[in-house]
């Protein structure tokens, strides 16, 4: 990650402290770990199978994609709208929801600021719509959404328009293009009171022009509660904003919040 895009705040909780390069501690278990069989002849058959409305036909085969990549988010998507078909709203919520979170999971390697490459941009801005295809399927069928949902779907529709380029209102640059770079000034602790869990949650949000940070959206997630406090956390950050030929414009960013028990 960019240094210059990112800031990291790290919560330990014990008395001795051992870094731990990535990647050390899990070669000898990667030599045994057999390779996923491959989901996309069972997807595709069942994709195939809703298309032509065959829903226990579809179910079938798309149960078969999910238990050999449980990360595979379109087949989540479409067992979700092939339960639908049938009409098993509570089982077609837990597979949009599970289709959501997969889908999102490819959306930390899409870089937080756009380009010129036009080709790249679409698919960039196709990624967030996968996302956004599948959270407004779950909310279809949830009665009463939390919150955090319909935030989370605002921040994807404004990073789907602007890599599309919808996003004329504001100027957003990136480091290199603003005259005096952004300025931190104070990067408050999340609460963690409320979970145990330990991790990194990445957050991409849009440090604006007002001084304020908007379009709060996690990218890498660890666990609800965790990631929630993430979130506010975010939004509390006061920071000066970047300046480009004299006038404050506005930047999109990745942050890290990391808790670790050692």
């Amino acid at each position: 990650m960019n240094k210059s895009r990112s800031f990291a705040i790290l919560v330990v909780l014990a008395v001795l402290v051992i870094s731990v390069l990535p990647g050390v501690g899990s070669t000898a278990s990667a030599h045994f770990q057999l390779p996923m069989p491959a989901a996309s002849e069972e997807r595709d058959r069942g994709i195939k199978l809703y298309e032509q409305g065959d829903a226990t036909g579809a179910i079938e085969a798309l149960h078969d994609a999910v238990r050999k990549d449980k990360a595979d988010g379109d087949s989540w998507h479409y067992l979700g709208l092939s339960l639908l078909l049938r009409g098993d709203k509570d089982e077609a919520r837990k597979a949009f929801e599970k289709a959501a979170a997969a889908r999102m999971s490819n959306m930390a390697s899409v870089s937080p600021i756009s380009n010129d490459l036009d080709a790249r941009r679409l698919k960039a801005a196709e990624k967030y719509q996968s996302v956004i295809d599948s959270i407004e399927k779950y909310l279809e069928v949830t009665p009463k959404p939390t919150a955090d949902w319909i935030d989370e779907l605002e921040a994807l529709r404004f990073y789907r328009d602007y890599w599309r380029g919808l996003r004329k209102e504001e100027a957003i640059v990136s480091t290199k293009e603003a005259t005096t770079r952004l300025h931190i000034l104070e990067k408050p602790s999340p609460d963690f009171s409320g979970t145990r869990a330990s991790g990194t949650s990445v957050l991409r949000a849009l440090f604006a022009s007002d001084g304020t940070v908007k379009h709060v959206l996690v990218v890498r997630r660890v666990e609800p509660r965790f990631d929630q406090a993430c979130i506010e956390a975010a939004r509390r950050v006061r920071f000066e904003p970047a300046i480009k030929d004299g006038h404050p414009v506005s930047m999109i960013l990745q942050l890290e919040y990391t808790r670790n028990f050692y």
